[in-house]
């Protein structure tokens, strides 16, 4: 994937179980009270930024939380930091470069039949229906994967909570992008209701980039 973004961004995959003695000391107090395993998760999220920041020719630098348990990140930089069961993600920018970037992963599995209609729009359930039905339930996954990184593009731009239902995505079969349309109406956001992405499906893992 990193490839396809090119050079302004940076891209690294991480075991999702990290050693928290990895920590810088404000990241460490952001995970002080958490259960270990959340510990772990939080330390692999941040080896996997510092690899990205290197990507881009950035030094190591920390990434504690800001109040809402976002990422903070360093002056300078945007980034986005996701985890599934398996594995954790991070992508970064320079500011200079790109105005936000988000990125989610998910084992990609099929996602249950009830749970669907929280998730698709309308027109997006449609189109699932029309798909063989063994591939339904991936297909939700990978519109699942792509909403959540819409909303992590967006979410540093607007200050805005959207739900799975504010989001419509546009995906083919035969590609690995797609669109993502905001379907809110607020004409202070206006700039940032429309997006393009990609996703790609490795060992058994949907990982979705918006840039």
């Amino acid at each position: 994937m990193s490839s396809a973004l090119g050079p302004l961004v940076g891209v690294a995959i991480s075991n999702v179980s990290g050693d928290p003695q990895w920590l810088y000391p404000e990241e460490a107090q952001s995970v002080a009270k958490a259960v270990p395993k959340r510990q772990k998760e939080f330390a692999a999220g941040r080896k996997a930024a510092r690899c990205a920041m290197r990507a881009i020719g950035w030094q190591d630098m920390p990434v504690p939380c800001n109040a809402d348990r976002s990422p903070a990140w360093p002056e300078g930089l945007v980034g986005s930091i996701s985890h599934s069961r398996q594995a954790c993600v991070a992508i970064v920018g320079r500011k200079a470069h790109v105005k936000s970037v988000g990125i989610d992963i998910e084992d990609h599995f099929p996602i249950e039949p009830e749970l669907w209609h929280t998730i698709c729009t309308p027109q997006e359930l449609e189109t699932v229906n029309q798909l063989d039905r063994a591939d339904r339930g991936q297909w939700v996954t990978r519109l699942f994967s792509a909403k959540e990184a819409f909303y992590k593009w967006q979410y540093p731009l607007t200050g805005r909570f959207l739900e799975f239902q504010d989001v419509a995505i546009t995906m083919e079969n035969s590609c690995t992008s797609f669109e993502a349309r905001c379907l809110f109406s607020n004409p202070m956001h206006t700039g940032f209701k429309r997006a393009w992405g990609r996703y790609v499906i490795e060992q058994a893992l949907v990982i979705s980039v918006v840039v």
